[in-house]
């Protein structure tokens, strides 16, 4: 199978094609010096080291992905297609290193050294703003739609809000959902490096976990900071494409509760295997098609299972659905075990009810700096 860098139309041979179908942000076609940067920079590095170009996206940018999830990325379609390649192309230029005759260097510096593209002052100076700007989580806090938005540090909060003009992105956000991006600035005002990582604010509270405790006692602008958060939030933001969230039947009559949803996600690497452990199992009672239920405990509150187990969009993939964090805690190695080599553990999803119902009444939130309680 095909990398989904290699052979699709994205990953472009020419720095002017990329242009055209990778950088679709309004801001970036006004920014002619700022935006044939990126295209030249991209075009002398698959001209001059194709090969190791395509190796490291592949190997770090896709690295957590099969033939599978390439083959289900390229299913959803040229726009989905042309903002991975987008974000993938511009994530080699500010953080990637390629291997060139069994030697490791920084792409950025490849660029920018003597023997790199012939780049003009403005263009120069936008690769080494790219370079040197970490990419970091934000939280969506204003959006005045076709104008700008209002950002806040999630990881740094003593931080001052920023506001960014972007008027495509803003178009399409959600106020409190999260953000990941470079903000860099531009004349009098500051602007979207070009790549953005959106995240639902249902969806975030594992990778707000992760990048907490892998960032915790690093100076926020250290090179091994820059390094972590480069790998995480890429590789989380695919994920959401691979595993679109859902919520079981049962969810939507959760209410007046303090529930935890979390959702274990799996790949299923033999169904047979696993629907046979499953219905073996005395306490499980459903089928593939319905979806397993198993109870645990239930409280008068609590009238529903607290554990299920149903298949996902995808047909290679099942997620175990727990109502609480210690049940899921206290479960996930009871599901592993009956399910054995069968399955493959992926993810945690983890969000409140608070949170998505702040999600999905978004539209009609107040204007302000309320949220983050994640």
């Amino acid at each position: 199978m095909a990398k989904l860098g290699r052979n699709d139309p994205c990953s472009c041979d020419s720095g002017k094609k990329y242009k055209q179908c990778c950088l679709k942000s309004d801001e970036s076609r006004k920014a002619n010096a700022r935006s044939e940067a990126i295209a030249k920079a991209v075009d002398w590095l698959l001209k001059k080291h194709k090969a190791a170009v395509h190796e490291t996206i592949d190997t770090i940018f896709f690295g957590n992905l099969d033939d599978n999830d390439h083959t289900y990325l390229q299913e959803l379609g040229d726009e989905v297609i042309e903002n991975i390649m987008g974000n993938a192309f511009e994530w080699l230029l500010a953080d990637g290193k390629i291997i060139i005759e069994d030697e490791k260097y920084r792409v950025a510096e490849l660029l920018l050294g003597k023997n790199g593209p012939l780049f003009s002052d403005k263009e120069r100076l936008r690769i080494e703003q790219l370079s040197s700007t970490p990419l970091r989580f934000y939280e969506i806090v204003k959006v005045k739609p076709g104008e700008s938005m209002t950002l806040r540090d999630v990881l740094l909060p003593a931080h001052l809000t920023v506001q960014v003009q972007n008027e495509s992105s803003s178009q399409s956000v959600s106020q409190y959902d999260f953000l990941a991006t470079r903000i860099l600035p531009a004349d009098d005002h500051y602007e979207l490096s070009g790549a953005a990582y959106g995240f639902p604010r249902t969806r975030s509270l594992e990778l707000l976990k992760e990048l907490r405790e892998g960032l915790k006692d690093l100076e926020p602008d250290s090179p091994f900071a820059k390094e972590i958060a480069s790998v995480v939030i890429p590789d989380r933001w695919l994920q959401l494409f691979l595993n679109p969230f859902e919520l079981p039947p049962q969810a939507e009559q959760m209410i007046g509760e303090s529930f935890l949803f979390v959702t274990d996600l799996y790949r299923v690497q033999e169904w047979v295997a696993l629907e046979q452990a499953l219905s073996g199992n005395s306490d499980i009672e459903g089928s593939r098609e319905q979806g397993w239920t198993r109870a645990v405990e239930v409280s008068n509150s609590l009238p529903h299972s607290r554990l299920s187990i149903y298949a996902s969009i995808r047909p290679d993939r099942v997620k175990v659905f727990y109502q609480t964090q210690k049940c899921a805690d206290e479960h996930r190695s009871w599901f592993e075990k009956l399910a054995s080599t069968s399955v493959v553990f992926l993810c945690r999803e983890t969000s409140d009810l608070e949170d998505v119902l702040t999600h999905f009444n978004s539209d009609e939130a107040e204007e302000g700096l309320e949220p983050t309680i994640l």
